[in-house]
């Protein structure tokens, strides 16, 4: 009896979340609003996709059970898109209009992942650990909003960055790749009191040129950049032993990047090249198939 009347009242306060709306903050939305709720807004909208486990691991210690019913409740609120469509990503969620707003990032609500979900799951697998490590990241969606409205040299000062000029110039946190072209890192870490660097998640290896042209910009941006890759990206930029034992050298220290007859030593430097590993199971065993499919 307990229990059907447990369910029966669960239904009550479901309906009433899908008729009003309630973006939990007021009596009578039939739920309340947690800080680990607006968390997740927030990423939802920064980065675009998370899968559940993503959630679960930076909002709530990896308790996916808790992560899934606090995900019903703002799906029933209209806050989240919820999928579970693609089998090896699991439960998969982003940012309705609505939940874009209560999210107070900035940010309209993204589109739905479509072709480039592995891509997004990937780059939110690797900010989102980098923020819990304390860092401060810039997603693809803030750097290009922020540069569009001409708002970086302000985002920048705001976050601790020291000698940021204000008016018209050079991208800030993107790089300048050519007269006119620019190119948009996959994720821009600020420093505080130093400056900006740039996080680049590759799982399929680009061709030479686009490559070059790329690691060109970030060499004349003098912008640190860390490329995170799966097994052929990782040969491409650093190069591979040869079958005479000698080092065949990479895109890397083509551009003069890393030094020439061996990988990335791993000192200071421009260019960091390191594998590709998502906390999430799921992201990983996908990445590393896409990336063999290639």
């Amino acid at each position: 009896m307990e229990t059907r009347e447990s369910a029966s009242a669960y239904r009550v306060r479901a309906e009433r979340r899908r008729r009003s709306r309630g973006t939990g903050e007021a009596r009578g939305d039939g739920w309340v609003r947690t800080e680990a709720d607006e968390r997740l807004l927030a990423a939802a909208t920064r980065y675009g996709t998370l899968t559940l486990r993503q959630a679960a691991t930076a909002f709530w210690n990896g308790r996916e059970e808790t992560a899934r019913a606090r995900v019903r409740l703002m799906t029933e609120a209209g806050l989240l898109n919820r999928s579970a469509e693609v089998r090896w990503a699991g439960t998969v969620v982003w940012a309705t209009e609505r939940g874009a707003r209560v999210a107070g990032v900035g940010l309209g609500a993204p589109h739905p992942p479509g072709e480039r979900l592995l891509h997004r799951l990937a780059l939110a697998d690797v900010g989102l650990a980098l923020e819990a490590k304390g860092r401060i990241v810039l997603t693809e969606r803030e750097v290009r909003t922020a540069e569009a409205s001409g708002r970086a040299a302000e985002l920048l000062a705001d976050l601790g960055v020291p000698g940021v000029h204000e008016g018209p110039r050079e991208p800030l946190l993107a790089v300048s790749a050519g007269v006119r072209a620019v190119h948009w890192p996959d994720l821009v870490l600020v420093f505080p009191g130093e400056g900006v660097g740039a996080v680049e998640v590759e799982l399929t290896a680009k061709t030479p040129s686009a490559l070059r042209r790329i690691l060109r910009a970030y060499g004349q941006a003098r912008r640190r950049v860390l490329y995170l890759g799966t097994d052929p990206v990782v040969r491409q930029l650093q190069g591979r032993p040869g079958p005479d034992g000698l080092w065949i050298d990479g895109v890397g220290q083509d551009v003069g990047l890393l030094p020439h007859g061996g990988p990335d030593p791993g000192t200071e430097g421009l260019l960091r090249v390191r594998q590709f590993a998502a906390g999430d199971p799921a992201v990983d065993r996908q990445a590393a198939r896409y990336a063999q499919r290639r």
